[in-house]
């Protein structure tokens, strides 16, 4: 049979395509495959990862990180294990006399205290070499070595140069204290031990021209020296308030070094009132001196006493780190003093002149309750005029007002007056007028007046009177 030939081409095409078809899908198959290995060419573990290394000449770190756990940062967490596993084995723990490990014999820092600055002060790590890198699909491991002879002299260069620096501020800092300047002395002694900071765990001896110290001890001995040898000397064994100085004392505090005013220390004082309020700090003036002022104390107190303190805290310079601070100044106390208060409680005397209607009265129901009230509170009372501190004058009188809704009003006018004995003068004066009573009849309403004037006297005007003098 005869094909023509345009027919035989399209059989051709029919016959290739679905081969054509198959070439590309395995062809795509194929590059699929190769565009996602990715994986990692795992190789044997090299010793390191197996044993860790011996090699007297390196201090040696490995760390690693599981690529599981930490897929996006696992390369940079094996590098700071590896620094860390490097750093313990430099930091080698003297025992001996050190001054971090003379603090914790005596217990002055407290366990997570000492943690923070032994951890702060481990070396600094630098010229350290990559001595191997190697991952499986698992884990990823980093291999770190320092070379042990040239840390140690690049440590020890460093670290002469911070002992002559500490050495400076010691001697700056003795010169001080013999001239006085205390605050000055100790700022001197606290930054030249802070110099120190990164040695504390060595044995930081130091060769003077005399003698051999521990440098950073002694610069801590001298600083406890400074704030502890403050001593606060108050130029009376008790402060007395009475009305002769209206209840307002002034005790004079002086702060003294080696029996030499300090100037510029802070002294705390503080004693109970009525409200609560802060302990206030003053800074002590060229002669060593503050004044502390003593009023408005509470009288019922049977234990009023100024208490005084070094601010020792303040002694410490600003810029240091507090954590660091709190520590360092948990052996200095500073002195403390108490001065005791005493209360010389005044003494009263209490007339009146009551009157109902304008007539005189034998009732003295005013005076009673003022009086009264007066010894609850702890004052006393005197009989004789001359006798006492001041004088309390009441005058009441009542008058008619009427009726009101079938009832009797009565208004009663109320003055009292309190004068110092001593100069005459008026320290207290109140008028209330027209407190109001209402009975049945004229005399029933003018008691009821003065009940409510009694009332008064009890809850606001003896108070009153006692807070304008005391």
């Amino acid at each position: 049979m005869y094909i023509k030939p345009s027919s035989l081409r399209l059989i051709y095409a029919l016959v290739a395509l679905p081969l054509v078809l198959m070439s590309i899908s395995f062809s795509g198959c194929k590059a699929g495959k190769g565009s996602s290995e990715t994986a990692v060419q795992e190789t044997a573990a090299p010793e390191w990862v197996q044993q860790r290394p011996q090699n007297g000449g390196y201090y040696i770190g490995i760390g690693s990180c599981s690529k599981l756990a930490q897929p996006l940062d696992y390369q940079n967490i094996a590098k700071k294990n590896a620094l860390n596993d490097l750093a313990t084995e430099i930091s080698v723990r003297v025992q001996g006399e050190t001054f971090l490990n003379s603090m914790e014999v005596n217990k002055n820092f407290s366990e997570e205290f000492m943690s923070t600055i032994s951890t702060s002060t481990d070396a600094k790590i630098e010229d350290f070499e990559v001595a191997g890198v190697w991952e499986d699909k698992q884990t990823y491991f980093v291999y770190y070595r320092l070379n042990k002879a040239q840390y140690q002299q690049a440590k020890q260069a460093k670290k002469n140069m911070a002992m002559s620096a500490a050495f400076d501020y010691y001697i700056k800092g003795l010169d001080a204290e013999r001239l006085n300047n205390v605050v000055g002395a100790f700022e001197l002694y606290t930054r030249g031990l802070i110099q120190l900071q990164e040695y504390w765990n060595d044995v930081n001896k130091y060769r003077t021209d005399s003698s051999e110290i521990y440098l950073d001890g002694e610069l801590y001995r001298s600083m406890q020296r400074v704030a502890n040898g403050i001593l606060l000397q108050p130029t009376t064994n008790k402060v007395v308030l009475s009305s002769e100085n209206q209840f307002n004392g002034t005790l004079t505090v002086v702060a003294t070094y080696n029996g030499a005013p300090v100037r510029a220390i802070g002294i705390i004082s503080h004693f109970d009132k009525p409200k609560y309020t802060k302990p206030r700090t003053q800074l002590s003036n060229a002669e060593g001196t503050v004044f502390v002022s003593v009023n408005d104390i509470d009288p019922k107190s049977k234990n009023n006493v100024v208490k005084l303190s070094i601010d020792v805290e303040a002694l410490m310079p600003a810029d240091i780190d507090k954590k660091l601070a709190n520590g360092l100044m948990k052996t200095m106390r500073g002195d403390k003093k108490e001065v005791p208060i005493e209360f010389v409680t005044p003494s009263f005397h209490v007339t009146s002149e009551e009157k109902l209607f304008g007539a005189a009265s034998t009732q003295k129901n005013l005076q009673a309750a003022f009086s009264n009230n007066l010894v609850t509170q702890g004052m006393r009372l005197s009989d004789k005029k001359n006798e006492s501190n001041y004088q309390v004058t009441i005058n009441a009188n009542t008058s008619e007002g009427g009726t009101a809704q079938g009832f009797v009003v009565a208004y009663l006018d109320l003055v009292v007056t309190v004068t110092k004995t001593t100069t005459n003068e008026v320290v207290y004066s109140e008028s209330v007028p027209a407190i109001k009573g209402l009975q049945l009849n004229r005399d029933a309403a003018g008691t009821d007046a003065y009940k409510k004037a009694k009332d008064k006297i009890d809850s606001e005007i003896v108070n009153s009177v006692l807070n304008a003098i005391l």
